[in-house]
């Protein structure tokens, strides 16, 4: 838990101050995926209020925009299977290039596939990590 805060407040922090890459927002579309547990709604809901703080945006914007995005993949979790990397990477596109297009960034389109790039890896790290056998498996994911 302690490591997830860590994660989340150093994203925000280069969110807000060197790259537009919605990073905060990988994060939780891949906790979401691999946890599937809806405590990441809150999480995101906080992690847009601080967002909107930092870059003063319209307070709420951001927040309403992940916990939209957020019930979207759990919607889509109902039909489908989401613990593949084909559904990482094409949520992450879809949901950068839309975050993007409602801050008005530049270069949308190369950080949106940038973005989608970074989630597919992180996701790859977590499949790994949980592969270590340290506690007892929480992923579904099969190769």
């Amino acid at each position: 838990m302690i490591i997830l805060i860590l994660l989340f407040v150093f994203s925000i922090i280069l969110e807000t101050s060197v790259v537009t890459i919605p990073l905060s927002l990988i994060l939780l579309l891949n906790f979401a995926i691999a946890t599937k547990k809806t405590s990441v709604f809150l999480a995101g809901f906080i992690c847009g209020l601080i967002l909107d703080i930092l870059l003063l945006n319209p307070l709420g914007q951001t927040s309403i925009f992940f916990v939209v995005f957020l019930a979207l993949v759990f919607l889509y979790e109902r039909k489908f299977d989401i613990q593949t990397f084909p559904f990482v990477f094409g949520s992450s596109l879809l949901g950068s290039l839309s975050y993007l297009i409602l801050i008005d960034a530049r270069y949308i389109l190369v950080q949106a596939l940038v973005s989608a790039l970074l989630s597919t890896a992180f996701f790859w790290g977590l499949i790994q990590a949980d592969s270590l056998h340290l506690r007892n498996k929480k992923m579904l994911y099969e190769k």
